[in-house]
């Protein structure tokens, strides 16, 4: 075994233990807690965060760090990328719709994102703490075996992770995402422009529309026709620029041989079986 295979391995596992700590609570402890709903959620941050991450940062003590300078990108890559989120977020509700038209699942709606809690976590907790683990902790781990390899890997447990939370059109759209900030923090060498456009994510993706559902529906549909044009102009301006992606000194954003080495590797099955079973579980 190479020492990117089982560097990656360790980086999965720890990924897994992290979180199947905190799903073992949710699925099993958490009901059973005689305390209020609030600190139900702490004690899971808590377990998550806390504990979790502690048991990752042991797992992958061993992998050497991986040090990257900071550089500057240009303002052009930050718009595009701007853009793609919106692309990420009309795949998002048209896999949404066809599960629902099929059947499969509901389309969501949660007034609860405009809670003073969810506006703190959508907008600042989550994309600080998640951008620190899957940017910032993955790229120290595994950026030195290419910038392919750390941003298909960073970007599939990412977006494994919250298949949880709203199952196969919700892995899609957050692998989306992750390949877009991952990229980001490739390219700066820093994951302050991920955190930015992570929050940004939330903002335009889930705070804003419920907020305007709780105003006007009609409101709320034309704001979904901008979401919609600004998503196929982000999916236009990448065709255009696809082929000026650079990355490992050649062009494209992936390649078969670095697909095989992360979708192949045993800590990463383990760590998405892990997950599949807990979505069938919830």
């Amino acid at each position: 075994m190479n020492h990117k295979e089982k560097d990656l391995e360790r980086v999965s596992f720890g990924i897994a233990v992290m979180f199947g700590l905190y799903w073992t609570y949710s699925c099993f402890i958490k009901r059973y807690l005689p305390i209020s709903d609030s600190l139900k959620t702490a004690v899971g941050l808590g377990v998550l965060y806390v504990i979790g991450l502690g048991f990752f940062l042991c797992i992958t003590q061993k992998i050497s760090p991986c040090k990257y300078d900071k550089k500057k990108i240009p303002v052009k890559t930050v718009f595009l990328c701007f853009l793609l989120q919106f692309t990420s977020i009309l795949v998002f509700t048209m896999l949404v719709n066809v599960s629902a038209a099929l059947g499969l699942g509901s389309i969501p709606s949660d007034s609860s994102a405009l809670s003073g809690y969810m506006l703190f976590m959508l907008l600042l907790f989550n994309p600080v703490v998640e951008e620190l683990v899957f940017r910032k902790l993955f790229a120290r781990k595994l950026l030195k075996y290419g910038e392919r390899f750390y941003i298909l890997a960073s970007s599939f447990c990412f977006a494994v992770v919250h298949g949880v939370s709203l199952g196969i059109p919700q892995i899609v759209y957050t692998f989306i995402l992750g390949m877009i900030w991952s990229y980001l923090t490739v390219k700066t060498g820093d994951i302050k422009l991920a955190i930015f456009m992570h929050g940004l994510s939330n903002l335009f993706g889930s705070i804003i529309t419920q907020a305007l559902l709780g105003i006007s529906l009609t409101a709320a549909g034309i704001y979904s026709m901008i979401l919609f044009l600004l998503g196929i102009t982000g999916f236009v301006l990448f065709l255009v620029n696809r082929k000026k992606i650079v990355l490992d000194g050649s062009t494209g954003l992936v390649k078969k041989a670095v697909i095989k080495d992360v979708l192949a590797n045993k800590g990463v099955l383990f760590f998405a079986g892990l997950t599949g079973i807990v979505m069938l579980l919830k």
